[in-house]
């Protein structure tokens, strides 16, 4: 009788094909580790969209020239200035609790969308912000107290008036995940121009702030 010998190549070939043939199967759904074997279960994900305007935003500026000034928050734009000196910063944030999404939850795509009322040869920056603010209470001095993030989420152009979008998904979904959004500081990092920004409170409705999220939870 002829006998089949298992060499460790045999065996390692094996091994391979076994593992690539569970993978294989669990691919379309989730794979488990149970305590001796591989198993696979479904999971359902509710996917949703939720568009913010003005009506769930608050925004204000902030004025170097004005330390102690608080007006930014009842304004209808909001000013952006390089300026020495003389700087504006802006601030934007939404109020995401309509929204309905639980902390673990999170933000499959963020799109934020501001009109751009003055132009000027600026680059905007966007740099989140982790603490809270309010643009009744916020003013130049306040700023140095809040936790801004050293990098810019993004940027656009203020070269031209007209719709500007930057995305802020990563930003969104940690908000989402420490239940509160706290929003972005916006600052010029270049150029000379002083700009401005329609405001939630602008009387003309396509020039206020607004967000896109679109969402899982």
């Amino acid at each position: 009788m002829r006998r089949l010998t298992v060499t460790p190549r045999r065996i390692a070939i094996a091994i391979v094909v076994a593992t690539s043939t569970s993978i294989g199967v669990g691919y379309a759904a989730s794979l488990g580790l149970g305590s001796s074997q591989l198993h696979a279960w479904s999971q359902t994900l509710t996917k949703g969209t939720c568009n913010q305007t003005s009506t769930t935003a608050d925004d204000t500026y902030v004025q170097q020239a004005l330390p102690t000034s608080t007006a930014g928050g009842t304004a209808t734009t909001l000013t952006i200035s390089p300026v020495a000196a003389a700087q504006d910063y802006a601030f934007i944030k939404f109020n995401l609790s309509g929204c309905s999404i639980p902390t673990t939850g999170g933000a499959d795509s963020a799109v934020l969308t501001v009109r751009v009322t003055t132009a000027g040869s600026d680059t905007i920056s966007l740099f989140p912000v982790t603490s809270s603010w309010s643009s009744s209470t916020l003013n130049w001095n306040g700023v140095s107290s809040l936790t801004i993030g050293s990098t810019a989420t993004g940027t656009f152009s203020a070269s031209t008036t007209g719709s500007k979008t930057v995305t802020v998904t990563a930003d969104v979904d940690a908000a989402i995940k420490a239940g509160t959004l706290w929003g972005w500081e916006l600052r010029a990092t270049s150029g000379t121009a002083i700009v401005a920004i329609g405001a939630s409170e602008n009387g003309t409705s396509t020039n206020r702030p607004s967000m896109t999220l679109n969402y899982e939870k």
